[in-house]
């Protein structure tokens, strides 16, 4: 089979390992917004639903929470996507560097005086 008969139906993502992180999360995102979209209208939350249908137009209020949905929940994604690019394999947060900062063990407090006005 030639190449292009393999290859037709998949996705062409970028080479670039942060592009490639952007675009698959934003896929990701957009499939959950859909995804509260439709249980939106399913469950007609706000009674959301026959207000939706009742309408003369009924085409743009849904485009435009899809559209809002779509910007929101996939900053989200890809948002949490970005954040947690510093985690290790094993699950938790990387090990501190104790080598930037010296940590001192002998802390003394410090008496602090508070000027204020009196006569108020």
């Amino acid at each position: 089979m030639n190449r292009i008969g393999r290859n037709a139906g998949r996705l062409k993502l970028p080479r670039d390992p942060l592009f490639r992180l952007l675009a698959i999360n934003g896929i990701a995102g957009v499939a959950v917004a859909g995804l509260v979209l439709s249980g939106i209208f399913w469950s007609n939350i706000g009674n959301l639903r026959v207000l939706v249908l009742n309408s003369e137009d009924p085409v743009l209020p849904v485009v435009m929470l899809a559209v809002a949905l779509v910007i929101t929940l996939g900053s989200v994604v890809i948002g949490s996507a970005i954040m947690l690019l510093g985690e290790s394999d094993t699950g938790g947060a990387p090990p501190l560097r104790y080598g930037r900062m010296p940590v001192k063990s002998d802390l003394k407090t410090l008496p602090v005086v508070a000027g204020g006005r009196r006569g108020r």
